[in-house]
């Protein structure tokens, strides 16, 4: 796993870890059933709190993107690609209701466009 954190971001140290633990996921960096590195070791890696890597590891779980065993650690869930269709889905639908609204406030498609990539810029930082 490959993480990097800015200490500057306003986005939490457990959120940032999640993000780009989730982004390795979706994109297939990390393959279904890979272990995780141990939440006491990625702490020691990232100089962060054991509480932090707990806290993003919970959440994904709770996203569905990996299961713990006990004594053996996290895994990455088999059924990733399942997640990654119903995030393009939520994707699709919040893109629809944009055009729906940008439409009704008059905003041709290159507007939309650069509203989109506005932001987007702010978002990545």
């Amino acid at each position: 796993m490959n993480i990097h954190l800015s200490l500057q971001s306003e986005i939490p140290t457990y959120e940032q870890i999640k993000v780009q633990i989730k982004a390795q996921i979706l994109n297939g960096q990390l393959t279904p059933d890979q272990p995780l590195t141990s939440m006491r070791q990625l702490a020691r890696d990232l100089r962060v709190s054991v509480i932090t890597t707990t806290r993003a590891y919970s959440d994904l779980e709770a996203e569905g993107l990996i299961y713990t065993v006990q004594g053996r650690g996290c895994f990455v869930k088999g059924d990733a690609e399942m997640v990654r269709r119903q995030y393009l889905q939520s994707i699709d639908e919040a893109l629809g209701a944009a055009v729906e609204k940008g439409k009704a406030a008059g905003l041709s498609l290159a507007q939309l466009q650069d509203r989109l990539e506005e932001i987007f810029h702010e978002q990545c930082h």
